[in-house]
């Protein structure tokens, strides 16, 4: 399975759209060792990113230690695509502009991530978080199709079998995705140095940057990589400059 979310959209620099590839038998177990985290911490409801403050940020960073104990277990990997929102012209990509860019960069992340990595491996189900900038993600089912035929055919078969919407207040595997997106989204826009973010966002973000690897949050992992991986995606239509 495939869960996708999105994180600082409207007032950063970069937008943020993650994907957590994960087996479907592991999702039981992975949920049931979440639930443990919260509740050994008297944390009841969604666990997001906007909620670090909670008890110091415990909860956060448990959940970030276990997505990366999960990914070097190769249990699960996480993938994200950042964009500078400034170089795109909303205008061009549909009549909800901005909306239609977010909702771009998502079906980009699906083609290149969850179907370019996997399509010789699976059959994949996509869950992303319920939203307007998902809104028509379970309508473009087809559209990866051809492009998948396309770009990535391996003896072609369909990779993608359907692209569901979710709250993540009702799906644990969202709410571990949403915090570390979150934290490296932050990064990303440099807030945790801003001067107005909070030390426990602040202190988090660095630690989910720390637990990448990466020496740079800037470029892009290496071809191949599937574990934990970033990509600086540049528009096809560069904008003119004054």
């Amino acid at each position: 399975m495939y869960f996708t979310d999105e994180s600082s959209q409207t007032a950063d620099t970069y937008l943020a759209v993650g994907g957590l590839a994960v087996p479907r038998p592991y999702i039981a177990g992975i949920v049931a060792d979440l639930e443990a985290i919260k509740a050994e911490h008297g944390k009841t409801g969604e666990v997001k990113w906007k909620g670090a403050k909670f008890k110091g940020g415990v909860v956060h960073r448990a959940f970030i230690d276990k997505l990366f104990e999960l990914i070097a277990a190769n249990r699960v990997h996480i993938h994200l695509r950042f964009s500078r929102m400034s170089d795109y012209d909303h205008k061009l990509s549909g009549e909800r502009r901005r909306i239609d860019t977010v909702s771009k960069a998502f079906y980009q992340l699906l083609l290149h991530r969850a179907v370019g990595m996997y399509n010789e491996k699976c059959e994949i189900d996509i869950v992303a978080d319920d939203g307007h900038c998902t809104a028509l993600l379970p309508g473009m089912v087809k559209a990866l199709h051809t492009d998948e035929r396309r770009k990535y055919d391996r003896g072609y078969h369909p990779t993608v079998r359907s692209i569901v919407q979710r709250s993540s207040a009702a799906e644990p595997m969202l709410q571990l995705l949403d915090v570390t997106l979150g934290a490296l989204s932050s990064f990303r826009n440099d807030r945790h140095n801003d001067g107005e973010t909070g030390p426990i966002k602040k202190e988090l973000a660095e630690y989910a940057f720390k637990k990448t690897g990466w020496a740079s949050i800037d470029g892009n992992c290496p071809a191949g990589h599937r574990e934990c991986v970033r990509w600086n995606a540049r528009p096809l239509i560069k904008l003119k400059a004054g």
